[in-house]
């Protein structure tokens, strides 16, 4: 069955130049990650906010594809005797593949027959592997500039405080630093400064509302140009639109 991941880093205000591009950078990493990791998943989706980097994948496979690995070894001819007794060569490769000779299999390639050992690896859990993934999704995100705080190892755009992970509605246990993953996300800090308990994205997203919290930026923008042509209009007058502008205020707030 597939499952869906939440991951959200809250921080202090990450500079509003910086967010485009991150959330550009998580979407690609933890795309790449999962390729390498042969764990199939579906829709990626990143947002954020000035306090906030948040991404959703949907429908991940609960286990990584299983792995066939396959080693060529000697030259059939040079495998058996003409009695068809496996020679030292042919017992050598099964012995160092962990097989008996039996196991192995004949391809065929361009310069004749050979042994072959196939071995399949079997998948491991993907939330086992989302303990390693996730810290090092986050360590990865490249800023123009990093910081360290305390005393801490640990560079980012701002320093970190809470790490929200779930996998099908379960925590990611992981530790980065002194940072501890967890179920909870944080609202607007001025207008409702607690900690709440998320369940999924959807809970998420509905959550984040109700504490003042608007975390996709396509919303906000929209809400933005709303604002601004409504308030030109009262006093007869028009919004001079400028993307650049909109997307720096867009990530400002």
């Amino acid at each position: 069955m597939a499952k869906e991941l939440l991951l959200e880093i809250g921080t202090e205000e990450i500079p509003a130049a910086f967010l485009p591009k991150a959330l550009k950078d998580i979407e690609r990493i933890v795309k790449k990650d999962f390729s390498e990791n042969r764990i199939r998943h579906g829709a990626v989706k990143t947002m954020g906010t000035p306090r906030r980097l948040v991404l959703c994948v949907r429908e991940i496979a609960e286990k990584q594809d299983d792995q066939v690995i396959e080693k060529v070894g000697p030259a059939k001819k040079a495998s058996f005797d003409d009695e068809g007794n496996p020679t030292k060569a042919a017992m050598g490769f099964a012995r160092g593949q962990g097989l008996e000779i039996s196991e192995l299999e004949t391809i065929t390639t361009d310069k004749g027959e050979y042994l072959c050992a196939r071995k399949t690896i079997i998948g491991e859990e993907t939330k086992a592997l989302l303990a390693n993934t996730l810290p090092r999704l986050i360590t990865s995100i490249p800023f123009r500039k990093s910081m360290r705080w305390m005393n801490l190892e640990l560079r980012f755009a701002r320093p970190i405080h809470w790490i929200l992970a779930l996998f099908g509605g379960e925590v990611v246990s992981f530790k980065l630093e002194n940072i501890t993953s967890g179920t909870r996300s944080l609202g607007h800090r001025f207008m409702s400064p607690e900690f709440f308990e998320v369940k999924d994205f959807e809970d998420y997203l509905e959550k984040t509302r109700e504490h003042f919290i608007i975390a996709d930026p396509e919303e906000r923008k929209r809400i933005i140009i709303e604002e601004a042509r409504k308030a030109a209009h009262d006093v007869s007058g028009e919004v001079l639109e400028n993307e650049d502008l909109l997307d720096e205020v867009t990530f400002l707030v």
